[in-house]
């Protein structure tokens, strides 16, 4: 009976510590909670803050970047350095006013060409080497009129001596008439002396005038000049610019095989009329991991999304021929692209002018007669002959070549693309 009451006694003692011990538990994980709560609402502030930088960086950087862009007015894209490419994934600049650095530098280069001086590094040694000399030609203005204004004192200084001998021959004209006729003549002389001055100085400044008004023209026509080249390059490089956001280098391929069965001469590929395709375009046929020609297909039947091709001359046409996934390949050719040409040059049956320039159009392009602004790729055929008709002149001398090379075209030349353009 004893032991009975002993052991109910101590079931509330029990219980009772068993309680303390859940409520100094439930005590420490409200600390460590609430520890953690306050570290991760620092850590909040912090990385808010963090952000808040990165935000006004990011505005300031904007407006450093189209600040520069207003004042050198010369816009453009930025793609990176060429080496770090990988790091910036499918990161892009498009801050307003973004400027491509090579085109300034080649701006530069140009202008140190056209102004006659010798390229400077840096735009402050550029603007200091034209500043020289604007300041050249303004010191032979300056030594002009020094010329001038010496001209104007001598003549002052004839004019003084005049006066001066014509008070001495008044003076002895008073004190001895036997002296007059002598003072009259030496009078006359001195008058005469200072009229063929008169005449030699009248002359120098008339000479330096005219010198002055000749390089005032010169100049006006160096600016004139000046100004025409660079509208037509900004012309052409806004052109460029426009043509080569949507132009695919030519190591980049413009298509790819969608079926093709090894034996069978026909095939389809993954480009139709939305690509702008013309009927007859012969695209190079390559391996998805090889950059050697497996062989030519060339267009036959255009539908919206896919064209019908025959293929031909495979190098293997048993162990290596078309298959799925190869790869299609036009240098004359970009998808969704149209291309304005000029022949330039000589050329010569089976590519005669007329034959290349009728081929050219039906694949597409545009080819023009003129060579001018808004052309962006110049097929070289071969060296025109001369004027005497005994010989040939040089391509790269003619006057065409160096408006195209200028502009900054594409130049190709016809034994390059020959399998492309076949007849």
């Amino acid at each position: 009976m004893l032991n009975r009451q002993s052991g109910a006694a101590h079931v509330p003692i029990m219980f009772f510590l068993l309680l303390l011990l859940m409520f100094f538990g439930a005590l420490g994980f409200g600390y460590v909670q609430q520890t953690n709560n306050a570290e991760l609402r620092q850590s909040a502030v912090d990385a808010k803050a963090a952000l808040k930088e990165i935000q006004d960086k990011d505005v300031l950087t904007r407006d450093y970047v189209e600040a520069l862009g207003s004042v050198i007015k010369l816009p453009g894209t930025y793609e990176g350095i060429a080496r770090r490419k990988d790091m910036y994934g499918t990161a892009k600049l498009d801050y307003a006013g973004m400027m491509n650095p090579a085109e300034i530098s080649s701006f530069m280069k140009d202008a140190a060409s056209k102004a006659g001086v010798s390229e400077a590094e840096g735009l402050p040694n550029l603007l200091g080497a034209m500043i020289a000399k604007i300041n050249s030609v303004s010191q032979r203005a300056t030594d002009s009129e020094l010329g001038r204004d010496k001209a104007l004192a001598d003549k002052n200084a004839s004019d003084a001596r005049y006066g001066t001998l014509e008070s001495q021959a008044s003076d002895a004209a008073s004190e001895n008439a036997t002296n007059l006729e002598q003072a009259r003549s030496d009078f006359q002389s001195a008058t005469d002396a200072r009229d063929s001055q008169i005449t030699s100085l009248t002359q120098n400044l008339r000479n330096k005038d005219e010198e002055m008004t000749s390089m005032k023209e010169d100049f006006a026509a160096q600016k004139k000049a000046l100004l025409g080249r660079i509208a037509r390059l900004q012309t052409q490089n806004s052109a460029l610019v426009e043509r080569e956001a949507l132009r695919q280098p030519p190591n980049v391929a413009d298509g790819k095989v969608l079926v093709a069965k090894n034996g069978i001469p026909k095939a389809f590929i993954n480009l139709g009329r939305k690509d702008l395709l013309q009927p007859g375009t012969v695209f190079r046929v390559k391996g998805p991991n090889d950059d050697s020609v497996k062989g030519y297909c060339r267009v036959t039947r255009i539908e919206d999304e896919r064209a019908e091709v025959r293929l031909f001359d495979f190098v293997d046409p048993v162990g290596n021929y078309a298959s799925e996934g190869d790869l299609i390949y036009n240098d004359l050719y970009t998808p969704r692209v149209t291309r304005t040409m000029f022949l330039m040059g000589r050329f010569t049956a089976p590519y005669g002018k007329e034959q290349l320039t009728n081929l050219l159009t039906r694949l597409g392009n545009r080819v023009v007669s003129k060579m001018a602004p808004g052309v962006d790729t110049v097929i070289l055929g071969n060296n025109p002959v001369n004027e005497a008709g005994d010989g040939f002149d040089a391509i790269q001398e003619s006057d065409e070549f160096k408006l195209a090379n200028e502009l900054r075209v594409e130049f190709t030349y016809l034994s390059k693309i020959a399998d492309l353009v076949k007849l």
